[in-house]
This record gives C-alpha cells, structure tokens and sequence, in this order.
C-alpha cells in the first residue's frame, strides 16, 4: 500500500484514502499514516520526532520538517491532518505548538496537498464517541473500535493515528453525504 494512492472520485470530488496525522508539538511531534481501501481502514507507518531541547527552535522545527518530507516521500499521502492548538493557559507551549503547525502546514503545501485541522474534541469524539475521552481511551478505541493493529503506545505518535483516522472518517461521511444527496 506505501507509495500508492487509491481516491475515491464523486464528480470532481476526490477523497483521499491515504492520509498523514500530525499531532503538533515542539519536543515531540506525532507522525501517522493511515490508509483506506474500501471500507477498512490501517496503520501503515508511526512515529514520534523527539527534538532535543538544547537546540534553537528554528533547528527544532527543521528536524520536524525534514521527517515530515520523507514521510510524505515514502508514504505518498493524498493529504494532511493536523490537530489544531488548543489554546491553553501556558501561551509559551501553545506558541510552540503553532509554530510546529505552521511547519507541518508548509512542508504539506510544498507537497501540493490539502490540509485540515481538527479540534481535540473533534478527535476525541470521532474516535471514541466521547469528546471529553482520555488518551488511554482514544489509544483503546483505534485498536478495539476501528480494529487498527499495532497503535503505537507513545501517545503523540498515537494522538496522530487518530487524526489521521478523523480525517478518513470525515471524508468517508462526506462521501457518504454526497451520494445521498445525487439520489
């Protein structure tokens, strides 16, 4: 399945069935690829990029962008899901954060793809049915609920499985959406 992608076409719709989660962060940035054939969804490739933190922020946010490409290189995903911030009382994180967003955001634009950001809530409650889930529930739900094998244990890794999987679920309801609407 790696290098290869399979959209499904509506019209001039297309919806991806491969997709790249980023769950954004300065120290550790999750990375995720999912892909869909049909109906079922799996786990191709995760990781977690750990940036060290004796290093510039500019060198840290290059370390992410550069595991990012060859992710999108070796993966070919059809496009990107990134968690959106949420904007917490430490504003110093959250500015990390974004500043880690908006590095995954130009590496998938250099790449020619789409992007779309979820809210954790979002994530939460596409993957658990719960928007108020914990991390040990949403890691429960990828593999118990949509059957996906060998979710990685590291929660930033995981948290991006689940993005990416928000995503393919999103895009199948919009699919879905649209055929019933051409009826």
């Amino acid at each position: 399945m790696p290098g290869t992608t399979l959209p499904l076409r509506l019209g001039e719709q297309m919806f991806d069935s491969i997709v790249l989660g980023v769950d954004p962060g300065l120290a550790r940035c999750g990375l995720a690829v999912v892909a869909r054939r049909d109906r079922t969804c799996s786990l191709v490739w995760a990781d977690s990029v750990h940036t060290p933190s004796d290093l510039d922020e500019a060198a840290r946010l290059r370390t992410i962008a550069e595991v990012m490409r060859v992710a999108i290189s070796e993966h070919r995903p059809g496009s990107v899901a990134v968690e959106r911030v949420a904007w917490s009382r430490n504003q110093v994180s959250a500015l990390q954060v974004a500043r880690a967003t908006g590095a995954a955001m130009l590496v998938a634009g250099d790449a020619g793809l789409l992007v779309e950001e979820y809210g954790p809530n979002e994530v939460k409650q596409a993957i658990t049915g719960m928007g108020n889930a914990d991390k040990k529930q949403v890691q429960l739900a990828l593999s118990r609920v949509h059957g996906l094998r060998d979710v990685p244990s590291q929660a930033d890794a995981a948290d991006a499985v689940a993005v990416a999987l928000t995503h393919l679920l999103a895009a199948r309801m919009r699919l879905l959406a649209a055929r019933a609407g051409a009826r």
